[in-house]
């Protein structure tokens, strides 16, 4: 009975120790825990008031509606494709344009103006009132968080030969860096929707279907803006389109090369390239209201 205490205690500590290394074994084969990171602040909206920049975001001859961010264009003659560059080296056209496109609107001014900066954040509050982008984008400023300007403006585009107008919603974006400051690239979002439309059925009540055009444009445009800018569609130098149609600031049908975005719902997203041409920047494009066709490489 003396000699079955040892063994037994001897069997414990053999056990013991089995178990202990095996739990050592068990802890080293495991992966250590991933390093966790701080969150990314969201990036900050602020709509600005400046409205398009006169040297780089129009064409020369365009008419600015007094007190507000909209401006008239398509009825220029002159100037041929230089007028897509901006006024620059073309003032005396240029005026002669804008008196031009001052008569065609000079007694209806009143119904034309549309407060597109307080639409344009009334709409993304709205949209961001939802789960999609509430961690992307806030418009409350956050410390170390970017910051994405906003300039919205619109583009009434009269058709040539015609009293008939298309209207284009352009958010112009801007997004600084929150710990470099370092600015990036400039891109804009032009949306219109729908065929042009008697400049007398836009003004109006007021302009009522005017504000109507806009405010349905604004909700596209935001939604397309915010997904560009929170996760980029793929920009693939191979997707090249032709294209055929009107465009903005332009009153005539023009062919233009683009490159393929991908969709938004039953759109065509469409960017074209340049920095000084007035309408580079995504194309939100209807289904039918361009000719578009694929560029094949040779």
């Amino acid at each position: 009975m003396k000699r079955k205490v040892p063994l037994a205690m001897i069997a414990s500590a053999f056990a013991l120790t089995a178990q202990t290394t095996a739990a050592q074994a068990q802890t080293a084969a495991a992966p250590p825990p991933a390093p966790t990171t701080a969150p990314t602040a969201p990036t900050t909206i602020v709509f600005s008031e400046k409205g398009a920049n006169g040297m780089s975001d129009l064409p020369m001859g365009v008419h600015r509606i007094p007190d507000s961010n909209v401006v008239v264009s398509g009825y220029q003659g002159g100037g041929g494709i230089g007028m897509l560059f901006g006024v620059v080296g073309m003032l005396v056209q240029s005026s002669i344009n804008a008196q031009t496109g001052t008569g065609k609107v000079r007694n209806v001014e009143d119904d034309l103006r549309f407060d597109v900066r307080t639409k344009a954040i009334e709409t993304t509050n709205a949209i961001m009132a939802g789960d999609r982008f509430r961690t992307a984008f806030t418009l409350t400023p956050q410390p170390g968080g970017s910051t994405m300007e906003v300039t919205p403006y619109v583009v009434l585009t009269f058709v040539k030969k015609t009293e008939d107008v298309r209207p284009y919603v352009v958010l112009k974006t801007k997004v600084t860096d929150g710990t470099t400051g370092d600015k990036g690239k400039t891109i804009k979002y032009f949306c219109c929707e729908g065929k042009a439309i008697p400049l007398a059925s836009l003004t109006e009540n007021s302009g009522a279907r005017l504000k109507e055009v806009l405010t349905a444009e604004l909700d596209t445009a935001v939604n397309v803006m915010l997904l560009d800018r929170s996760q980029p569609f793929p920009r693939n130098d191979e997707a090249k389109l032709a294209t055929n149609g009107f465009l903005p600031f332009v009153g005539k049908p023009l062919k233009w090369r683009g490159f393929d975005l991908g969709r938004y719902k039953d759109y065509n997203l469409i960017e074209f390239r340049g920095g000084m041409i007035v309408f580079s920047g995504v194309n939100i494009v209807e289904p039918g209201s361009l000719e578009i066709t694929p560029v094949v490489k040779k």
